[in-house]
């Protein structure tokens, strides 16, 4: 006698989650609706069946792509070994020396966390215990995480009502030079944002400046790229007021920007502490920091288990990590989005062209940013339009950051170059399905 299984729909899976769960979670979540069966590479397909191009990857974890045949069977072995414990491991050390040969010689230490906020805090805690100051210089736009000491950091809405947040902080204008807030034009401004920044930690700090925490390209903010030159100049700030300089690469690190690490665009930029997350792992939850060798030693750091994190650099993390890293430098996938992303930056141009709404639209290696705006007022357009514009993207198979103004794409770096040409022409076919009722605002 046979039984036949009813598996739930994707309508009662979703269901028994929202019955449990908190509010507050991702936005994505809930505009998609979507319940994923399976993803490899570029592609994800969902309970249903349908097929979509993966422009998400999870908010940039996925550059390796989704479920690739080398990060699956280190983990597969790891997991059938150990998964937790802060001992000692074979594969952790094997880590720390395949990324430490990929760093400049001075970031000899890496120590490692969990989540991208974690390590930001950790990052901070680093720096106050090395300069034995407090205050910290951040920016306009900036994102650094969530938690209360991270997002303390941000320069922007996202921490409306969420006070009240440790001192010491200090938010500064960001070098979104299609946004001035000076209303000046780059180059011939001279990067007046940072006289500015300089003028503000003279003025609204007490003198005890720790460090400057910066992105190298706001990710948040709309994948925000300054000008060249800028974080050099941050560098030089720091140096004068004998504070360190922070790069938060969570989300340009492991070749989103064409580079390992997007702080390699500009050697003279030399920081002092760099934070890693999201694709550091490919998914499995790891962060780190490394920093300059010597920075805390005989500091309130670098008191055993003072910087201790329950599942940071576990043998599991350690695996995912160490595999994902050995995937980008084997098929050299950080030249991989150089490339390709010569390829995005001819289409964005032809975008601008085309499509009178489309602002700035910019990129640097696979990391893409595309801000929409009213054609006639050059304000962002509102969330109707936009929201209907990501209902048509997933009509269209195509998962991406497009229910906002400020579009994100962060695809695979290891998207066959049909896939990224499909998703592409997805989103030039949603744009002229949305033209007629833009031009009606």
């Amino acid at each position: 006698m046979s039984h036949s299984v009813t598996l739930p729909s994707t309508k009662d899976i979703i269901e028994l989650e929202r019955r449990h769960r908190l509010p507050g979670g991702q936005s994505m979540t809930d505009l998609a609706g979507i319940v994923v069966d399976r993803a490899v590479n570029a592609e994800v397909w969902d309970r249903d069946g349908k097929r979509y191009i993966d422009f998400f990857t999870g908010v940039g974890v996925s550059n390796i792509g989704h479920s690739h045949p080398a990060f699956l069977e280190e983990l597969t072995t790891q997991l059938s070994r150990c998964a937790v414990g802060t001992f000692y491991t074979d594969v952790r050390s094997r880590y720390f020396a395949l990324l430490a040969a990929q760093l400049p010689e001075q970031l000899g230490e890496i120590h490692m966390f969990s989540t991208g906020s974690e390590a930001v805090e950790a990052a901070v805690k680093l720096a106050r215990a090395a300069t034995g100051k407090h205050e910290i210089v951040s920016f306009w736009g900036g994102f650094h995480g969530k938690t209360q000491g991270a997002l303390s950091l941000h320069g922007g809405p996202r921490k409306h009502r969420s006070g009240p947040f440790p001192p010491g902080s200090h938010q500064v204008p960001y070098a979104d030079c299609h946004h001035c807030p000076l209303q000046l034009e780059h180059p011939e401004c001279g990067q007046r944002c940072v006289d500015l920044a300089e003028q503000s930690i003279e003025n609204g700090s007490v003198g005890d400046l720790a460090a400057v925490i910066v992105e190298p390209v706001q990710g948040t903010n709309g994948n925000i790229i300054p000008p060249e030159g800028y974080l050099r100049t941050l560098r030089q700030l720091a140096d004068r007021h004998g504070a360190l300089l922070i790069l938060d690469e969570v989300i340009t690190g492991f070749g989103r920007t064409g580079a390992l690490f997007a702080f390699e665009h500009d050697p003279g930029i030399a920081p002092d502490v760099v934070v890693l997350g999201k694709a550091m792992a490919s998914g499995v939850p790891a962060s780190a920091i490394v920093s300059r060798s010597g920075l805390v030693e005989g500091t309130s750091f670098a008191v055993p288990s003072a910087a201790a994190s329950t599942f940071g650099g576990n043998p599991l993390a350690s695996a995912a990590s160490l595999a994902t890293l050995r995937v980008l430098l084997d098929e050299r996938l950080p030249e991989r989005s150089h490339e390709l992303g010569k390829s995005v930056s001819d289409r964005l141009s032809a975008w601008r062209e085309e499509f009178p709404f489309v602002g700035n639209a910019d990129n640097i290696g696979l990391m893409i940013g595309v801000e929409l705006v009213d054609p006639a007022t050059r304000l962002p357009l509102p969330k109707g339009i936009t929201r209907r514009l990501f209902q048509e993207l997933m009509a269209r198979g195509v998962l991406a950051m497009a229910y906002d103004s400020r579009i994100r794409l962060y695809p695979p770096l290891s998207i066959p170059t049909h896939h990224l040409e499909e998703g592409l022409a997805a989103f030039e076919g949603a744009f002229r399905a949305m033209a007629p009722a833009i031009s009606r605002l």
